[in-house]
């Protein structure tokens, strides 16, 4: 007769949930900002005061409300968070390697665009001779495509910063064409608001919001990593729950308190508001 041998089965290491703690974390968070007395266009104002002028004259409105950012910076964060998206769904957020000079002279021609347009836009408000009339949707193009540029630059950053083991062959954006497909993901949602539908001015309140956050949480990581030792020391995504948790706090702590600083100076110096 033979012998019958039995497999013991694999022994599983013990689930790590610090990830679910992070996304639960963050959960709580935005769902206590949604829940918090006054409706969702003060709230997201009032939270974001400190990160944008928010001239009405300058931002897009959906539904009769004014989004909380002027149109450049919506386009701004508009176009880093699909550069991100697109670099996470890439698989591009260890990739390491500098981009080639043509990545990064188109790169920089999206943030010369946007100089360009808003030294321009200062013309007008100066009365000196300008080279075109400033409008809402030129700043909203401007301002995706030099937000495009800053996404690119922090998943660089990210990966240059945190991994242990990187892809060290390849960069964040191996060719310039690559940049389309971030590029029409921001231009559909850039077009969503342009469409003035009222049902979706809460979520592109609630996003910008999320996108800024976002990256002021994703650059604090990279600078809580490297002043605390732990740059290029991350194996795993779970490694970075510790440093995301606390870069999430510092993050809406510095929002927060860009925002009650601006309305402190406009209490105490009496600063005009912007029209």
């Amino acid at each position: 007769m033979s012998r019958l041998i039995l497999e013991p089965y694999p022994v599983r290491g013990p689930v790590d949930r610090r990830p679910l703690f992070f996304g639960g974390a963050a959960a709580a968070v935005l769902a206590l900002f949604l829940i918090a007395p006054g409706d969702i266009a003060s709230k997201t104002h009032i939270a974001l005061h400190g990160l944008c002028a928010q001239r009405p004259s300058h931002s897009l409105q959906i539904g009769g409300s004014t989004l909380p950012m002027d149109a450049r910076m919506t386009g701004i964060y508009i176009g880093a968070a699909a550069a991100l998206i697109w670099l996470i769904a890439a698989r591009r957020l260890r990739s390491t390697r500098a981009p080639s000079l043509p990545v990064l002279v188109v790169l920089a021609s999206f943030v010369l665009a946007l100089a360009l347009d808003g030294f321009n836009a200062l013309l007008v408000d100066l009365r000196l001779p300008s080279l075109y009339e400033p409008s809402n949707f030129l700043r909203l193009v401007t301002g995706v495509l030099a937000g495009t540029s800053l996404g690119v630059a922090l998943g660089h950053l990210f990966a240059s910063s945190i991994w242990m083991r990187s892809t060290r062959h390849q960069a964040v954006v191996t060719r310039p064409v690559e940049l389309l497909v971030p590029i029409s993901l921001s231009a559909a949602t850039a077009a969503l608001a342009l469409l003035n539908v009222p049902l979706v001015y809460a979520s592109f309140a609630v996003g910008l919001l999320v996108a800024a956050v976002g990256v002021f949480w994703l650059l604090g990581l990279v600078v809580l990593a490297l002043l605390s030792n732990r740059g290029w020391s991350c194996r795993t995504w779970s490694d970075l729950v510790p440093l995301a948790l606390t870069s999430l706090v510092a993050a809406i702590a510095v929002v927060s308190a860009l925002a009650s600083l601006r309305f402190a100076a406009e209490r105490l110096i009496g600063l005009p508001k912007l029209t």
